[in-house]
């Protein structure tokens, strides 16, 4: 499941996944908030946040995932990935060889480290 997370800059779409995560939920949440987001930025920034009930994502889900790079790869300026999960870190660290611009992983302990990140320019 995702869950839209209010008290960002404007320019920033931030989201919590808990539980298992679905293509739904790419396609009823965070898909518009992007869309909605881009009409007013040219790019934004992501606060990816998964807390301690994570369980996974779907096998569609992976697809959503690699339809937003490849519709979006350069849409984002700034990219915080929020995690305490060892895996997840790992593929994070992996795949932002392949996005264009800074992506940095925190423990969620580190919440407000990662929020004074996504500030600087």
């Amino acid at each position: 499941m995702l869950e839209l997370l209010n008290g960002f800059d404007h320019d920033t779409v931030a989201i919590r996944a808990t539980g298992v995560v679905t293509g739904k939920d790419y396609d009823q949440h965070l898909m518009p908030v992007i869309e909605d987001k881009l009409k007013d930025h040219a790019s934004i920034k992501l606060w990816y946040e998964f807390d301690d009930k994570f369980e996974g994502v779907t096998v569609g889900t992976l697809w959503d995932d690699a339809k937003i790079g490849l519709f979006h790869l350069n849409d984002f300026y700034r990219v915080a990935i929020i995690t305490d999960s060892q895996l997840v870190a790992g593929m994070a660290n992996t795949l932002a060889y392949m996005i264009p611009c800074p992506v940095k992983v925190f423990a969620r302990s580190e919440a407000s480290e990662a929020t004074h990140w996504m500030k600087e320019s």
